[in-house]
C-alpha cells in the first residue's frame, strides 16, 4: 500500500503535490481545532461561567448572613447540645408521643414506637431536625391496622 502511494506520488504534478500538502495541511489544523481546541475552550467557558456563579452566591451568603447575625436572629456563641436521649424524652412528652423502648449507645440513641399518628411523628421529627440539629440515621416505619397511624421499629437519631 507505501509502494502504491509512492508511485502516485512521484505520477503527480509539483502543482498538484502542492495542493495536496496544502489539503492535508488545512484538514489537519481543522481536526486540531474541532477535536481538541473547541471543546477545550468550550469547558473552560463553562467552567469560568459556574466559578462566577459560585462566587456570587457565596458574596449573596456572606452578605446576608452578616445581616442575619447582626440583626441578633442566629445564637453566635456555641451551646454544648443536651443529651440526646434526654432531648429525645422531653420533645416526645410535648408531643404526647409514647416511646416503647429507647436505647442510647455510642452518641446514637434507638427506639422504637408502638403506634403513632402518620403527621404526628413527621412534625416531631421535623422539630428534633430544626430546633436541635439531630439527624436520624436509619428508621424502620411500618403500617399499622389504624388508618393514618404507623409502627416505629427502629429509629436512630444522632447529632
Amino acid at each position: 500500500m507505501f509502494e502504491e502511494i509512492k508511485d502516485w506520488w512521484e505520477n503527480t504534478t509539483e502543482r498538484e503535490q502542492r495542493l495536496t500538502i496544502i489539503s492535508a495541511v488545512v484538514v489537519f489544523i481543522a481536526v486540531v481545532y474541532f477535536l481538541l481546541w473547541q471543546p477545550l475552550a468550550n469547558n473552560l467557558a463553562i467552567s469560568q461561567q459556574k466559578l462566577n456563579s459560585a462566587q456570587q452566591t457565596l458574596q449573596w451568603v456572606e452578605v446576608n448572613s452578616n445581616k442575619i447575625i447582626a440583626a441578633g436572629l442566629i445564637d453566635t456563641q456555641t451551646r454544648r447540645p443536651q443529651n440526646l436521649s434526654q432531648l429525645i424524652n422531653s420533645t416526645a412528652k410535648r408531643n404526647q408521643i409514647n416511646i416503647a423502648r429507647i436505647q442510647s449507645r455510642n452518641g446514637t440513641v434507638d427506639l422504637s414506637i408502638n403506634q403513632i399518628e402518620f403527621n404526628q411523628f413527621i412534625e416531631w421529627i421535623t422539630v428534633l431536625q430544626n430546633q436541635h440539629n439531630v439527624q436520624i440515621a436509619n428508621v424502620d416505619v411500618s403500617q399499622d391496622k389504624v388508618q393514618g397511624m404507623i409502627k416505629v421499629s427502629r429509629l436512630s437519631l444522632s447529632y
